[in-house]
Parts: structure tokens; C-alpha cells; sequence
């Protein structure tokens, strides 16, 4: 599989310049997000290589006819799926599987000063993860994340 071709993306339309790589390993009901980062937001390129996943992204740039509107994707090994994300949306991702990995590229190095998170379960978005809540696993972070609404109050886009 060719995941990356510079000529390629850029006729697609992603025309921007890859600065860092992640690799996430996650077990089956594990949510990650939804995350974004204000300061140099950073563009994901996600592909899942193991297992199988469901992403979600959040539009959150104040001023676009899509503010507050999200969309999910199906990411697996099997489909070969990628998924642009550009700057200025939240993204989360399930995993469905145990030993799912995600693999992304960024257009910004992370900044753990300047990120920011929403619920991904209690955000009043009604997203529709498509597994039971008791299967679901946050962390943390992701736990006690502002709802959209708070986000709303002070958007960071």
C-alpha cells in the first residue's frame, strides 16, 4: 500500500507539510478525544494498520456554515480507509478491536500547553458511537473534558 504520495495529496487538495508521525495502540471501547490543539493546529492524516476503529470529527472553527456539525468515518486495516483532518476540527477515535493501532501524520508538532478537549460521550453533539456507553473506556483527560457547549463560551477557532 502506497499511504503517502506527495503529488498525489497535493492534486486532492492537502497541500501542507508533514512534520510529525504518531503511532496509538488502543484495546476494543478505548475512546481518544475529542482532542485539537489551538496554537499551530495541526492537519491529521489517520489510517488505521491493525483492527478496526470508528473516528469522529467536530467542526470548531466559530465562523464555518459547519460549526458544531460532526462526521464519522469507518477506519480499519481491512478498508484501507485514510482520513483527512484539517485544522480547526476536533477528532476522536474508538477502537473496535483489541490491539487497534492508529497511525497519523501532523502538520504541527504537539503542544500539550495549547490543547484542548470535548467530551466525547456527554459533549450534547449526539454523536452516535455505535457501541453500548458501558463499553466505552476515556481516560482521564477525556473524562472530565468541557462539554461543546463550554467550548462554545470561549472558542479557540
Amino acid at each position: 500500500m502506497e499511504s503517502y504520495h506527495i503529488e498525489k495529496f497535493n492534486m486532492g487538495g492537502i497541500n501542507c507539510t508533514f512534520v510529525q508521525d504518531n503511532h496509538s495502540k488502543s484495546k476494543a471501547g478505548v475512546i481518544r478525544g475529542l482532542h485539537y490543539q489551538w496554537d499551530r493546529p495541526m492537519g491529521k492524516l489517520l489510517r488505521v494498520v491493525k483492527g478496526s476503529g470508528f473516528d469522529t470529527i467536530v467542526d470548531i472553527r466559530k465562523d464555518s456554515p459547519t460549526y458544531g456539525v460532526h462526521s464519522t468515518f469507518m477506519l480499519s486495516e481491512d478498508n484501507f480507509a485514510m482520513l483527512w483532518v484539517p485544522p480547526g476540527f476536533a477528532q476522536a477515535f474508538l477502537a473496535l478491536e483489541d490491539d487497534t493501532h492508529l497511525c497519523y501524520k501532523t502538520t504541527a508538532l504537539h503542544n500539550g500547553d495549547a490543547e484542548g478537549a470535548i467530551h466525547p460521550t456527554n459533549s450534547g453533539l449526539d454523536i452516535d458511537w455505535q457501541v453500548p456507553n458501558d463499553y466505552i473506556i476515556l481516560s482521564e483527560k477525556d473524562t472530565t473534558a468541557q462539554t461543546f457547549a463550554e467550548y462554545a463560551e470561549n472558542p479557540r477557532f
